[in-house]
C-alpha cells in the first residue's frame, strides 16, 4: 500500500525534499483504507517505512486494525537512504537530481552522494528477502515460519512498489516501464512457492475500492 497524500507530494522535490505529514486529503485516505482494509484484508501484521508520510498513514491503518506498525528503514523511499542503507536524517535531506528518473540511469545517484536505483532496489529486496518463507534459499527461518500463513499488509512508497515488482519478477537493470500508485491505492503479491508453479502471484495493482472520487490523488 502506498501512502496518502503528503505534503511533499504537492513541492517540487527538485529544490527541496522534506519529511513532511499528510495533508488534510492523505488523512482522509488514510482513514478510509483503514476502515476498508480492517473489514476486506485484515492483515496479521503490519510493517511501515520509517518515513513520517508512510509511518502516519501506517497508524491510521494499525488503530483500525488493532495491531501496532513494525517500522522498517528498508521501506523507506528511494533518495531517503544512504547507499549503504542508513536513513538519511531529515535535516541532511537532499533535493533530487533534476531531470533523474533513477530506473533510467539505474547506476547514478539520485542525491548528491545518495544511492542509486539499484542500490535501493537492494535495499527494498532484502526487506522482500527477509518476509518471505523461502528457508532454502534466503531470509531468516524462524520469521518465515511464523509468516508463512499470514497476511502482511507493508505501507510505504511508490518507488518501493515499483522495487519490489522489477525485484520479485526477476527484472534486468534497464527500465522500459514505469509502475505507476496512486496514493494508498492497495497491490496484492502472494509468495506460493509450489513445484513446477511460479513462486509469485500477482492478484492485483491499484486497487481503488475504498476511495471516493474526489479523494483519488
Amino acid at each position: 500500500m502506498r501512502h496518502g497524500q503528503s505534503h511533499v507530494n504537492l513541492a517540487d522535490l527538485t529544490e527541496t525534499h522534506r519529511d513532511e505529514p499528510l495533508t488534510d486529503t492523505g488523512r482522509a485516505q488514510a482513514e478510509r483504507a483503514a476502515d476498508y482494509i480492517s473489514r476486506t484484508i485484515r492483515p496479521t501484521s503490519i510493517y511501515a517505512s520509517t518515513v513520517a508520510r508512510a509511518m502516519e498513514t501506517a497508524e491510521a491503518v494499525a488503530g483500525a486494525c488493532d495491531l501496532a506498525v513494525q517500522p522498517d528503514d528498508r521501506l523507506r523511499e528511494i533518495g531517503t537512504a544512504h547507499p549503504d542503507g542508513s536513513p538519511v536524517s531529515e535535516r541532511d535531506l537532499m533535493p533530487y537530481v533534476p531531470d533523474m528518473w533513477g530506473t533510467l540511469r539505474p547506476y547514478e545517484p539520485v542525491t548528491d552522494g545518495g544511492e542509486s536505483w539499484m542500490q535501493f532496489r537492494a535495499r527494498v529486496g532484502s526487506f522482500v528477502e527477509y518476509l518471505v518463507p523461502a528457508r532454502d534459499r534466503f531470509g531468516d527461518r524462524e520469521v518465515a515460519a511464523v509468516l508463512e500463513d499470514q497476511t502482511v499488509l507493508v505501507v510505504c512508497h511508490a518507488g518501493v512498489i515499483e522495487a519490489v515488482f522489477e525485484y520479485v519478477f526477476e527484472k534486468g537493470p534497464w527500465s522500459v516501464v514505469a509502475v505507476h500508485t496512486q496514493h494508498t491505492w492497495l497491490s496484492h503479491l502472494q509468495y506460493r512457492p509450489i513445484p513446477h508453479m511460479p513462486d509469485w502471484w500477482l492478484h492485483f495493482h491499484n486497487r481503488i475500492t475504498h476511495l471516493p472520487e474526489d479523494l483519488v490523488t
